[in-house]
């Protein structure tokens, strides 16, 4: 009985490392992909072009809606 429960709990104990091993895999292969987000908001040049091009859509408009006027 006692050879069983060793037998069990290395089994355990090698499933869990090769889920874990597996599991970084997934993770190191995803940070490898080009993120966009973060391609754009670290580079200065483009996020001063792209906030440039949302104040500009944005001109004329109001900055606070009606409803929230005059809270606060």
């Amino acid at each position: 009985m006692k050879s069983v429960r060793i037998g069990i709990v290395t089994f355990m104990a090698c499933a869990v490392s090769l889920a874990l091993l597996y599991g970084n895999q997934k993770t190191a292969q995803s940070a490898e992909k080009e993120n966009h987000c973060f391609t754009c908001h670290t580079n200065a040049g483009k996020l001063i072009k792209i906030t440039r091009q949302i104040a500009e859509a944005n001109k004329g408009k109001k900055a606070v809606s009606s409803e929230s006027e005059g809270e606060g």
